[in-house]
């Protein structure tokens, strides 16, 4: 499984103060795979055009959960060979803003259920 790197609440990468190495996300913490995922529009990324998720569909579908959900769920299911299930815990609405929390249950490499807790932010600056 490959490794992700950190992110801190800035989204800058933090660096070990012991090493002076990056500090690299565990590989059973699947957390910052799923951020970054759902956190990058598609299309955003010129030199991957087709990575992302569509934020336009989930803004405007933003007042039925259920949808979103299904959407979400269609994506992670495609990119992710462990994920089983998303479930949105909470969408908080800040002007042109939202910010989505989800419930991610996948299975790890001995079949074990784990649970992560992320969010994902989906604004219309820049999407055309």
């Amino acid at each position: 499984m490959a490794k992700d790197l950190v992110t801190d609440e800035n989204n800058d990468f933090p660096i070990d103060p012991e090493t002076g190495d990056f500090i690299l996300a565990d590989d059973s913490d699947q957390s910052e795979a799923y951020r970054v995922a759902l956190g990058t529009n598609e299309g955003e990324l010129p030199w991957n055009p087709d990575f992302g998720l569509n934020h336009l569909s989930i803004l405007s579908q933003l007042d039925d959960e259920s949808a979103v959900e299904d959407e979400i769920s269609d994506y992670l299911e495609q990119n992710f060979d462990n994920f089983q299930s998303a479930e949105i815990t909470d969408v908080a609405l800040s002007g042109r803003e939202a910010t989505i929390s989800l419930t991610i249950t996948s299975v790890d490499d001995n079949g074990d259920e784990q649970e992560t807790e992320t969010e994902m932010g989906v604004e219309t600056d820049g999407i055309e």
